[in-house]
């Protein structure tokens, strides 16, 4: 520091606590060294000297002193400001009474404490804020955003409910929807199989790659599939993202979990499901049983071996494989030793003999212990479902079978199936074709099944459609006249069927309709209309089979079968025997 006193610059310095006081005279002028006196007047300044620059004061440290002055602390940051994140749950269409919560702690419930939305309105929409002095950005980022489903009445406050469908609770068994951790945006299904894949171990990467690959879908139709097609009834069936993310969430609500396939493991050579069986004795029998074939890693559809076998009096049925589909490519006849691909994963997509696609899953019920014949008998109570001498006594299988018992792990599981598409196609070479002697052509036909040749007593002279408004009931048709090539009108009857649904007889007439000949992928096909709603979930129709020796053999008019439109008619389920119960019960019946 510098002080000014009297003219002169006085310099302090401080040596180990003594203070020394140095006066500096003006150079030239008198005075001597004296210093001024106290009081007396200060000697005028030299003319044209110009004063001593200032000089900073030297700091000079007090011997043995270690202090070190403290700077002054930093002004406090600003509280981190609130995060929030935003989408929509959606299932069919938006999910209204849904909570979001962020699940901090894995355990797949929204628990007190975790970060949590308020319920969402008609659209579906949420918005979650969370604090990030409290919720690490690590947390953020291991953490799921869900939202569970709740079952209920529609006039519960927490009963989810999806828009498709406001008239009850969208679930009747809770269950949770999931994003991949650390990403917000649209909750629904798909992305709750593809964080089900993370889960278990894949990238996120991989793992949507793997979802869409199992489901047949675009990986972009995960985030948003709200631009699909509705699902209606109304619809013929639909391969579609939406019509995939309801089976997703049907198999969380009935199977209780999903599962990502990996197409990265090589899948070893098994034996799977019994799909059907017919025994009498083992002279009469047939069964159909699924095999894994095995697959190298990388493999991205499994294929699976249609394998039958079966004795008629004895001798082995010649006929087993006797189904076939109109496809782009025309007729095609699954033969024996064809192979059908499925995705594998739960829920999976199977294609059965290049042709008929469908996507289901499996629900498993233990019957380990349980005796043969009860579980038989329990099964016949159903016939949609059944699988096991449906429509044929089992009273030589209940003999067959005795008192035996299903060995640990057995199980029988419910097989929910959904059609994605409705190819044409032939139920039975063997007995759905139309006698060559009557017809080799739908014109043929038409002028062979006249209205004046029908007998309502014995429903001759008529042709079988399927049945109507019970397993009883035969829907029948005879033609009336042409108005074109191919048009005309028909005859609807309704006849009484026995109970091996083998002979109608006791018609009536019923309503009048049409008849419309077209071409689907090169066959002509002659389809029926004006008739009265049926309990099948298919229709009966009546195409060509024009010289195709790997069907058969010289020119056929065959009753053929499609499926319905919409998803009801297209979903059905089937009970069948695990590979462990099977091969006790095979091995209890000799085959």
């Amino acid at each position: 520091m510098k002080f000014q006193l009297n003219g002169v610059t006085r310099a302090v310095v401080h040596v180990a606590g003594m203070s020394l006081v140095i006066g500096l005279a003006a150079c030239g002028g008198g005075g001597g060294d004296a210093l001024p006196q106290v009081g007396a007047a200060a000697p005028a300044p030299l003319a044209d000297t110009p004063s001593e620059p200032t000089m900073p004061t030297p700091t000079v440290p007090v011997t043995g002193s270690t202090t070190v002055p403290t700077p002054p602390a930093p002004p406090p940051l600003p509280p981190a400001a609130p995060v929030t994140l935003t989408g929509s749950v959606v299932i069919d269409q938006a999910i209204r009474n849904a909570v979001v919560c962020m699940d901090l702690n894995a355990n797949n419930a929204c628990d007190a404490g975790e970060p949590m939305s308020a319920v969402t309105g008609v659209d579906g929409a949420f918005s979650l804020t969370y604090d990030p002095s409290k919720v690490t950005t690590a947390q953020v980022a291991g953490a799921s955003l869900i939202s569970p489903m709740v079952p209920g009445t529609t006039t519960a406050a927490n009963t989810t409910i999806d828009a498709a469908d406001t008239s009850k609770g969208l679930t009747a068994k809770p269950y949770v929807l999931k994003q991949a951790p650390g990403k917000a945006g649209q909750i629904n299904p798909l992305t709750t199989l593809a964080a089900t894949g993370i889960a278990a171990g894949m990238t996120p990467a991989v793992a949507r790659t793997n979802s869409a690959l199992q489901l047949g879908i675009a990986e972009a139709k995960i985030d948003n599939y709200q631009d699909d097609p509705l699902s209606s009834d109304a619809n013929a069936p639909s391969d579609t993202a939406r019509i995939m993310a309801k089976v997703v969430a049907a198999t969380l609500e009935d199977a209780g979990s999903v599962r990502v396939a990996d197409p990265s493991i090589a899948v070893t050579a098994a034996d799977g499901d019994l799909a059907s069986l017919t025994f009498t004795s083992t002279a009469d029998y047939f069964f159909r049983q699924v095999k894994n074939l095995a697959t190298a890693a990388g493999t991205l559809l499994i294929p699976l071996l249609d394998v039958r076998d079966g004795k008629i009096a004895g001798t082995p049925n010649p006929n087993l494989y006797n189904i076939a589909y109109l496809t782009a490519n025309g007729w095609l006849k699954c033969d024996p030793g064809a192979t059908f691909t499925s995705a594998g994963g739960s829920p999976s997509r199977t294609q059965f003999c290049g042709a008929a696609e469908s996507v289901g899953f499996t629900v498993p019920t233990d019957v380990s212990g349980q005796t043969m014949t009860a579980v038989i008998t329990a099964m016949q109570a159903d016939p949609a479902s059944n699988t096991i001498n449906n429509g044929t006594a089992i009273n030589g299988l209940v003999t067959a079978l005795g008192s035996a018992t299903f060995p640990a792990n057995s199980s029988l599981n419910v097989r929910r199936n959904v059609n994605l598409n409705g190819p044409v196609f032939i139920n039975s070479i063997n007995t759905d074709g139309i006698s060559q002697a009557t017809a080799t052509t739908l014109e043929q036909l038409i002028a062979a099944r006249p209205v004046s040749g029908v007998n309502l007593a014995t429903a001759g002279g008529t042709l079988g459609l399927g049945t109507t408004s019970g397993p009883q009931k035969n829907l029948r048709v005879a033609f009336t006249g042409t108005t074109s090539t191919t048009a005309g009108t028909v005859q609807f009857y309704e006849c009484d069927l026995n109970a091996a649904q083998t002979v109608a007889s006791n018609c009536i007439a019923t309503q009048t309709g049409a008849y419309a000949i077209s071409t689907a992928n090169g066959v002509r096909v002659m389809r029926y209309s004006g008739n009265a709603a049926t309990a099948s979930t298919n229709t009966r129709a009546h195409a060509e089979v024009k010289n195709v020796p790997t069907v058969i053999g010289g020119d056929w008019v065959f009753t053929v079968r499609e499926n319905k439109p919409g998803l009801a008619n297209n979903s059905s389920q089937s009970k069948r025997l695990n590979v462990t119960a099977w091969a006790a019960m095979k091995a209890k019946l000799g085959l």
